[in-house]
C-alpha cells in the first residue's frame, strides 16, 4: 500500500473519529438543551402557577376587602375594584400562558380544567364585590359560596403544583441523565478515537520509520564509500520505491566504479608505456643530434678539401708542365672527395633513416596519445555520469561528488596534455619530413658531387695522355669544384638545421617525457581515489 493511501486512509479515520465525537457531542448538545427547555418550562409554569395561587389569595383579601369598606366610601371602593380588576386579570394572563406552554398532556389537561373553576371563583368574588361596594345586606349571604369556590380551586390548585413539580423533578432526572449518558458516550468516544489514532500513528511510524532508517544507514555507507550493502526493499510504496532506486543506483556506481578502477588501470599501464617510448625516443633523438653534428663536421671537413682541391686547381693553371704530376696528384685528391663524398652520402642516408624512423615513432605516439585522449575522454563522460548520480543521491552524494569532479579535471588535464602532446608531435613530423626533404636533397648534392669527382678523374687520367688538353681540363675542374663549394656551402646549412632541428625535437621529447611522468602520476591518484570504494 502506498504511503500516500496510508496517510490519506489515516486521515479519512481520524475524520470519521472527530464526525463521531462531534455527532456524539451534537447529539449531547441537543439532549442537554431539550431537557433544559423542558425544566425551564417547567419551572416557568411552576412560578406562573404559583403566581395564579397568589392572585387567587389577592382576589379572596379583595372580596373580603370590599366586606369592610364602609357605605359611602367611593375611593376605598374604587381602590378595591381596581386592585380587584388587577389580580383578575393577572390570574387570567398566567393561566392562559401556562395552558398555551408546551407542557406533558396531563398537566395541560389539568390547567385547562383548571380555567372554568378560576372564571367561577372570579364570577363569585365579583358578585359578593358588586352587592358589598352596592351596601346590599345579603353580600354575606354569598360567601359561603365564595368560600366553596376558593376551597375547590385552592385543592384544584395544589392539584396541579403537584403536578407541575413532580414534572420539574422529571425533568431535573431527565437533564442529569443526559448529561451523564453524554459524558460517558463522549468518553468512550474519545478514549476509543484515542486507541485508534494511537495504533494508526504507531502502524504509520513503523511503515515509513523503518524503511527510513534503512535507507539512512545504506546512503551513509555509500557516502563513505561501502557499495556492497544492500537495500533489501520489501514494501511496494513510496519509500519502497526509494529503496529501489537507491539500490539500482548503488548498482550502477559498482559498475562505474569497477569501469573507473580498470580504465584508470589501464590508463597507468598506458602512461607507463608512454614514457618508457618517450625516454626511447629521447634517446633516438639524442643519437640523431649527434649524428647531425658528426656530419656537420664532416662538411666542415669537407669545405676544407674542396678549398684545398680549387687551390690545386688553380695552381695547375699556373703550372702546366708540372700537369702530368699534378693531374696524378689531382686524381689521388679526386679519389679521396669521392670517397669523403660517399661517407658524406652514407652518413646523409643514415641520417635519413634515423630522421623516417623518427617520423614512424612519431606517428607510434601520435597513436598512443589518441589512444590517450580517448581513454581521457571516457574518463570524462564516466565523470560526469559520476556527478550526476551523486546529484541525484543528494547530501548523501557529495563526497563522491567531489571525488567525480577531481577525476573530471584530471580527465579534462589529460584531454589538454594529449592536445598539447599531439600538436608537439606533429610538429615533430613536419620537421622530420623536412629534413628528410633536405637529406634527399643532400644525398642528391652528393651524388652530383661523386659524379663530378668521378668526372674530374676521368679528365685527370684524359690529362694523363694529352698535355694539350690539360688547360681546359684544368679550367673545367676548377669550374666544377667551385659550383661544387657552393653545393657544399649550401649543403653545410642545411645539415646545420638539421642539428638544430634535432635539438628542438629532444626539447619536444623531453617535455613529452615530463607529460607521460605526470599523466602516470594522475593516473596513481585515480587508482587511490577509485580504491577507496568498496564493490
Amino acid at each position: 500500500m502506498k504511503i500516500r493511501t496510508k496517510v490519506i486512509g489515516s486521515g479519512l479515520v481520524s475524520l470519521s473519529f472527530a464526525l463521531l465525537l462531534g455527532g456524539i457531542g451534537l447529539w449531547g448538545y441537543h439532549s442537554m438543551t431539550e431537557a433544559l427547555v423542558q425544566n425551564e418550562t417547567s419551572i416557568s409554569a411552576m412560578r406562573k402557577h404559583m403566581e395564579a395561587d397568589m392572585m387567587h389569595d389577592a382576589i379572596r383579601a379583595d372580596v373580603l376587602a370590599a366586606l369592610l369598606v364602609a357605605p359611602g366610601d367611593a375611593q376605598a371602593g374604587k381602590e378595591v375594584l381596581e386592585g380587584f380588576d388587577e389580580h383578575t386579570q393577572r390570574m387570567r394572563k398566567v393561566i392562559a400562558e401556562n395552558a398555551e406552554a408546551k407542557l406533558p398532556g396531563d398537566v395541560a389537561k389539568a390547567i385547562g380544567e383548571l380555567k372554568p373553576q378560576v372564571e367561577t371563583y372570579i364570577d363569585k368574588a365579583k358578585q359578593i364585590i358588586g352587592k358589598a361596594l352596592g351596601g346590599a345586606q345579603d353580600a354575606h349571604a354569598l360567601r359561603a359560596e365564595f368560600d366553596s369556590a376558593f376551597s375547590a380551586l385552592e385543592e384544584r390548585n395544589e392539584a396541579v403544583s403537584e403536578l407541575i413539580e413532580n414534572q420539574a423533578q422529571s425533568s431535573r432526572e431527565y437533564q442529569d441523565s443526559s448529561i451523564q449518558t453524554s459524558e460517558r458516550w463522549l468518553i468512550v468516544t474519545l478514549l476509543a478515537t484515542c486507541v485508534a489514532l494511537a495504533l494508526l500513528s504507531w502502524s504509520l511510524l513503523k511503515a515509513v520509520l523503518t524503511p527510513l532508517n534503512k535507507i539512512i544507514l545504506n546512503t551513509q555507507a555509500i557516502s563513505q564509500g561501502d557499495l556492497q550493502r544492500s537495500m533489501g526493499a520489501q514494501s511496494k510504496d513510496e519509500l519502497g520505491q526509494l529503496q529501489g532506486v537507491i539500490e539500482q543506483m548503488q548498482s550502477n556506481l559498482r559498475k562505474m566504479i569497477a569501469t573507473i578502477r580498470s580504465q584508470s588501470d589501464e590508463l597507468h599501464g598506458t602512461s607507463q608505456n608512454l614514457g618508457d617510448t618517450a625516454r626511447q625516443i629521447v634517446s633516438s633523438a639524442d643519437q640523431q643530434a649527434q649524428s647531425a653534428t658528426s656530419m656537420a663536421a664532416s662538411m666542415e671537413q669537407m669545405m676544407a678539401n674542396i678549398s684545398q682541391i680549387h687551390q690545386h686547381a688553380d695552381s695547375a693553371r699556373t703550372i702546366s708542365a708540372q700537369s702530368e704530376h699534378l693531374a696524378s696528384s689531382g686524381g689521388q685528391v679526386i679519389l679521396g672527395v669521392v670517397e669523403g663524398m660517399n661517407r658524406i652520402a652514407e652518413v646523409v642516408n643514415q641520417s635519413s633513416s634515423k630522421i623516417t624512423a623518427l617520423d614512424a615513432s612519431s606517428e607510434d605516439i601520435h597513436s598512443i596519445i589518441q589512444v590517450i585522449k580517448s581513454i581521457a575522454e571516457q574518463t570524462n563522460l564516466l565523470a560526469l555520469n559520476a556527478a550526476i548520480e551523486a546529484a541525484r543521491a543528494g547530501e548523501a552524494g557529495r563526497g563522491f561528488a567531489v571525488v567525480a569532479d577531481e577525476v573530471r579535471n584530471l580527465a579534462a588535464r589529460t584531454t589538454q596534455s594529449t592536445q598539447e602532446i599531439t600538436a608537439m608531435i606533429e610538429r615533430i613530423q613536419s620537421s622530420a619530413r623536412d629534413a628528410v626533404a633536405n637529406m634527399q636533397a643532400c644525398v642528391s648534392r652528393v651524388d652530383e658531387g661523386v659524379n663530378l669527382a668521378q668526372q674530374a678523374g676521368v679528365s685527370i687520367s684524359e690529362i694523363r695522355t694529352g698535355a694539350r688538353h690539360a688547360a681546359e681540363v684544368v679550367e673545367e675542374i676548377s669550374q666544377t669544384i667551385a659550383e661544387q663549394s657552393k653545393a657544399s656551402d649550401e649543403m653545410a646549412q642545411r645539415v646545420e638545421s638539421i642539428a638544430e632541428q634535432s635539438r628542438e625535437n629532444t626539447r619536444s621529447i623531453h617535455n613529452l617525457t615530463q607529460t607521460a611522468d605526470q599523466l602516470n602520476d594522475a593516473a596513481g591518484s585515480m587508482q587511490a581515489s577509485v580504491q577507496q570504494f568498496k564493490i
